[in-house]
């Protein structure tokens, strides 16, 4: 008997690029009002919104190691790892959204495990990640530990939101299937 794929195994992790801009965007504004605006106070959402919307915003991303999920040729998902945390021992994982259409598809794991991935090929062995309320199951769930509470300062606009810092472990071995360096 033939099994159809699903959602999260048809999906192509690969980097982004400048053209996935507008769809990128889209996809953190969406992703960030449906999963996590709830959470936090309007001022919060709004700050979050406006650094989304700035200039800079996606220069930001394309400067570092940025991965989307494309479905059906749409872009629905990203994930992105920075070389250090707020030590500099550990990859910071972030930018990890995915479309509310596609949410609960395995996506967001598999776009987590692109970017850790990456980070591991770079030599990192651990991972830190500043995860919203929401987004503290998730991050249990792929095997980050929380290490503490606190506040993140938006890094384009003046605003911060609450956060818990998460680190994990480096796991040796394959890269994740569909991962294009």
């Amino acid at each position: 008997m033939d099994v159809a794929p699903t959602i999260a195994d048809a999906a192509i992790i690969r980097r982004m690029t400048v053209e996935d801009a507008s769809t990128v965007r889209y996809v953190h504004e969406r992703a960030f009002k449906g999963q996590t605006a709830h959470l936090l106070t309007e001022q919060e959402v709004a700050a979050f919104l406006q650094q989304v919307r700035s200039s800079i915003y996606i220069e930001a991303l394309l400067g570092i190691s940025a991965y989307v999920a494309v479905v059906n040729g749409q872009v629905v998902g990203t994930a992105t790892w920075t070389a250090g945390d707020d030590t500099g021992a550990a990859a910071r994982i972030g930018a990890v959204f995915v479309d509310p259409l596609f949410s609960g598809c395995g996506l967001g794991k598999r776009l987590v495990a692109a970017a850790e991935a990456s980070a591991r090929d770079a030599g990192y062995l651990r991972y830190a990640v500043r995860a919203t309320a929401n987004a503290v199951p998730f991050f249990l769930a792929c095997g980050y530990d929380i290490a503490s509470h606190g506040v993140s300062s938006l890094s384009v606009v003046d605003g911060s939101m609450p956060v818990t810092f998460m680190r994990k472990a480096a796991q040796r071995g394959a890269r994740p299937a569909g991962h294009a360096a």
